[in-house]
């Protein structure tokens, strides 16, 4: 049951707001997902916000980057900005506009009021004045009580000094400031604790805890579900609303991503932006379904819905914010692994080879047609965990192996210091060369192989080894019937030929 109940006739509104300095990470597409899955669940409004005041930082580029994960990964928005290529800038929804850079009117007249009312203040405290004679920071401005003539007469003379002042919060003394987490329960922070914060810079633009709440409070949001790395913003953003005469939204916070080693995710654990993902072949729904299990506990802390693997539909209807932990999660990259395996596997043989297009080098498709890709590429949907590993994979199926390519511990092993190669390539050349072409199908190599291995006394490994090595390299391949019926032929005698040649020389 959700902690938080709406007001009778008020529908969900959460949002996502990130900052376009630079890719998705991990841990911002978990807490999207999660306030989208929310949305969807309840039928609310999932709201994508750009915040883009960091003017230095903020790039087009990231706000691109950003948009196109998102809608990778599925996680349509009901308003924001326009996820069309060509419609940057552009939104959609009645509460824009959904970049924050174009909100500084409605930040501006928010301040304006807050000054008005004798709740803000130009402060023109130098860094020493902020300094106690401890070395502590303070707290409390020692101009937060002039007069709104001294406030005149100070921002003027600044003004003349050719310099901006910044705008404090007249922060309440003695006050406790206190919410219901969604997450965390009740939590509490003392007024005392918090002092007069900035929240205008003297360069005339608003600071993160200002703009969010203006923003949040004009696009009607209800509930904000954020990293808990924002916790300590909370307090200062009740405290602006509450002297804005605003309701807060309800807060829940959830709990940050680590590594295995419990540090913080960083780039020394692996990638940690999405699209590194996708670069790499992980699959959108499995990635997902990574990413909704860190810290979720599906049907609360008994794990009463033994799951792991969820549809998109499945985790909309089963999705409670409640059923968050608070403890930190760990990112197991071994785990999304095994989670995008079982996705592709479960992947029909068509729908994996479009998958797997993207990945495929250059002149693949080309080589012999895009039928014989297709059948040499499904080989692997049970061997792979990422689409990306196919060329490292299938790469004897589109060129000849040329002498760097043969591993010479399988060559010596299983052809030239092996007795029985010389008959079993012989053997088996021969047969192959007169096979009806007809019959060059797994169904027809099949009985074939195990003729000859009956005649020669042979288990079919000790045959089938020596041809696997001449013809990939190696002593691993996909079936040895399936390698040989999609090579055809023509490539798989050209590639014997030159081994039987060598075993003939090496014996005169």
């Amino acid at each position: 049951m959700d902690i938080h109940p709406l007001a009778p006739g008020t529908a969900l509104r959460v949002r996502f707001a990130p900052s376009p300095t630079g890719y998705l990470h991990t841990g911002g597409a978990r807490t999207a997902l999660f306030n989208w899955l929310w949305a969807r669940g309840q039928g609310g409004t999932f709201i994508l916000r750009i915040e883009d005041t960091d003017e230095e930082r903020s790039t087009e580029d990231s706000t691109r980057a950003i948009l196109d994960s998102l809608v990778w990964l599925g996680m349509d928005w009901d308003e924001g900005p326009d996820p069309c290529p060509g419609h940057f800038g552009e939104s959609v929804g009645g509460y824009g506009p959904y970049f924050q850079s174009q909100r500084e009117k409605l930040h501006l007249a928010a301040a304006e009021r807050l000054i008005s009312e004798g709740k803000a203040f130009y402060c023109p405290a130098t860094e020493e004045e902020m300094t106690l004679p401890d070395g502590k920071r303070r707290l409390f401005s020692p101009y937060r009580d002039l007069t709104p003539d001294e406030q005149r007469a100070a921002f003027e003379q600044a003004k003349r000094e050719g310099r901006g002042l910044p705008l404090r919060f007249k922060c309440p003394r003695g006050r406790e400031v206190a919410w219901p987490d969604i997450i965390r329960g009740p939590v509490s922070f003392l007024s005392d604790e918090i002092g007069d914060f900035i929240f205008y810079k003297s360069s005339g633009h608003p600071l993160y805890n200002f703009a969010v709440v203006c923003d949040d409070h004009e696009m009607a949001v209800t509930h904000v579900l954020r990293g808990e790395d924002h916790i300590s913003n909370t307090p200062k953003q009740i405290l602006l609303y509450h002297a804005l005469g605003w309701e807060p939204p309800a807060f829940g916070h959830v709990p940050l991503i680590l590594g295995m080693d419990r540090a913080r995710l960083s780039k020394r654990h692996g990638a940690t932006r999405v699209e590194a993902y996708r670069e790499m072949g992980v699959l959108p729904e499995a990635l997902a379904n990574f990413l909704v299990l860190i810290g979720w506990a599906p049907g609360g802390e008994s794990g009463a819905l033994n799951q792991e693997i969820f549809t998109r539909e499945e985790m909309i209807r089963h999705f409670h914010p409640e059923e968050i932990g608070k403890s930190a999660g760990a990112f197991n990259i071994e785990k999304l692994l095994h989670f995008n395996g079982l996705y592709l596997r479960a992947l029909s043989p068509a729908e994996f080879f479009a998958r797997l297009k993207p990945y495929l080098p250059a002149g693949w498709l080309e080589y012999r047609g895009e039928d014989y890709a297709k059948r040499a590429c499904v080989l692997y949907q049970d061997k792979l965990t990422l689409l990306g590993e196919i060329e490292g994979n299938a790469w004897y199926f589109f060129r000849e192996p040329d002498e760097a390519d043969y591993n010479a511990d399988a060559v010596g092993k299983f052809i030239t210091g092996n007795a029985d190669a010389t008959r079993v390539l012989r053997g088996l050349y021969e047969r192959l060369a007169a096979l009806p072409s007809e019959l060059w199908t797994v169904e027809g190599l099949e009985p074939l192989v195990e003729a000859l291995c009956a005649e020669l006394g042979l288990g079919k490994s000790k045959l089938m080894q020596p041809w696997r090595v001449a013809l990939t390299g190696d002593k691993i391949s996909p079936g040895f019937y399936d390698l040989l019926a999609v090579l055809g032929r023509d490539a798989v005698l050209r590639r014997a030929a030159p081994w039987l040649e060598q075993l003939a020389g090496s014996t005169q």
